[in-house]
């Protein structure tokens, strides 16, 4: 049987920063505190799905307040942070000030990571995948932590946990794998190599307001009133399966994700609020 995966319910009604504050300590505590994820002088960085910059309101991206607290939270450890992601068109800079991140960093002293050079990572291991270029901001990271949107998604019906991690792939080399991985499945066995690669240590996700329809730019905003937390992608994925009412056997990120050991979508505890008060 595999391990229990414990995940994390929290209620927050609005963005309003210290009902957001206080549910993400509220989420921290829950699984252990935020030192369990960082410790003293430790590069970590912070990333977000920050696809494009656009408005908070779109529900496109994690909204800035819940990056802000998070932000927050972390820097309690003692903890060196930067962020960054790459954006599926144009400049990081561009799109991270537009999405409202970079004068949260700026204000607290948290650096953009280079996510426009990459490193040639092996993965021996890889089911599908047996090596990867990755960003060098993270790279030099001792510590990801993944901060993804409750959204749907044309090809994946959800971009959660487990597909935040693409964007830690740089650039134009993003739209090889897409040409090459035409369908759901195979493109789903490349991100669960990539996240048995990179390891996140924590799957954080925005759901107070979420993005239903035509995602994952082009949806409607569907208030969800919800964090989640996990250590587990495939948990945190199979909870957002429940709380929407999709089947979580046609998303084949959780379906590849439990096959290849990355986790569970069935033996999962939960912590905080009741999961039944959030369903749709």
């Amino acid at each position: 049987m595999a391990d229990i995966a414990t995940v994390a319910v929290v209620r927050c009604s609005t963005y309003q920063p210290q009902e957001v504050q206080r549910a993400v300590e509220r989420g921290f505590e829950l699984l252990g505190g935020v030192a369990a994820y960082a410790g003293v002088g430790e590069n970590i960085l912070l990333k977000p799905n920050l696809l494009t910059g656009d408005d908070p309101a779109k529900c496109i991206s994690p909204h800035p307040q819940v990056f802000e607290a998070i932000a927050r939270e972390f820097q309690k450890t003692g903890a060196q942070l930067s962020f960054g992601d790459s954006p599926g068109i144009g400049n990081l800079q561009v799109h991270a000030r537009l999405a409202g991140y970079t004068e949260i960093a700026e204000r607290l002293g948290v650096r953009l990571a280079d996510f426009s050079s990459a490193r040639r990572v092996p993965f021996p291991q890889g089911q599908l995948i047996n090596q990867f270029e990755i960003a060098a901001g993270v790279m030099e990271s001792d510590g990801l932590i993944s901060i993804s949107k409750l959204k749907t998604h044309a090809l994946m019906r959800i971009t959660g946990a487990v597909k935040n991690q693409f964007g830690c792939i740089p650039g134009l080399r993003k739209a090889e794998f897409h040409s090459v991985m035409p369908n759901a499945a195979l493109f789903a066995r490349m991100l669960v190599d990539l996240n048995l690669l990179l390891k996140p240590r924590l799957y954080i996700m925005d759901g107070i307001m979420a993005m239903e329809g035509n995602g994952p730019r082009n949806g409607t905003a569907r208030p969800m009133q919800v964090l989640l937390f996990s250590r587990d992608a495939v948990a945190l994925d199979a909870t957002v399966c429940r709380l929407i009412g999709l089947d979580q056997h046609l998303v084949e990120t959780i379906v590849q994700g439990e096959a290849a050991g990355l986790g569970t979508s069935t033996n999962i505890q939960y912590a905080g609020d009741a999961l039944e008060d959030f369903i749709q």
